[in-house]
């Protein structure tokens, strides 16, 4: 794994399953806090019904609010006002929780928050992307962002050095 923080977010590089990306996530948790995953509400009806059912068992609540650290793309908006769309979010608070959020979208976005604060408090907006690591469309670089690099070094950086083999990139 390599971690690089740039100048507005962290980026974790890594080439691990998803239980041990569910590891890392479940280091951002403290005791008092939760992850609220997204999902966008348009696509619900895509999924087979067991899916439809974990996450609307989870569902805290749905806005459109943008969280991620950079501009939404006019392609994300909803047909035919160009409105933001509707986002879902549902609360994971066990490992297997965690695990089968991210097998719905491998891509994630997820936010912390302290079980005490309003979703507006949220601590630290975290995502997967992957980019092409060679012009093979099968060959991908898998990286977790992180927009709170103070919270990541205070609550999940020690556990993620004794548990992975991480060089810091800076």
């Amino acid at each position: 794994m390599e971690l690089n923080l740039i100048k507005s977010v962290g980026m974790l590089k890594h080439n691990v399953s998803t239980e041990e990306v569910a590891q890392i996530l479940s280091f951002l948790i403290e005791n008092d806090s939760f992850l609220l995953f997204s999902f966008y509400e348009r696509n619900l009806h895509l999924f087979e019904s067991e899916i439809q059912e974990f996450i609307n068992e989870r569902r805290l609540f749905t806005n459109s609010e943008w969280v991620l650290p950079w501009e939404e793309t006019i392609p994300h908006w909803d047909q035919p006002n160009n409105t933001p769309p509707n986002i879902i979010w549902f609360s994971v608070k066990t490992k297997d929780e965690i695990i089968k959020a991210i097998d719905i979208d491998n891509l994630f976005r997820c936010v912390v928050v302290k079980e005490s604060d309003d979703f507006s408090k949220y601590s630290n907006v975290i995502f997967q992307q992957e980019y092409y690591a060679t012009f093979d469309e099968e060959n991908f670089e898998h990286y977790i962002g992180f927009t709170n690099k103070v919270e990541f070094f205070n609550a999940t950086w020690s556990e993620l050095k004794n548990r992975f083999h991480v060089n810091l990139v800076e």
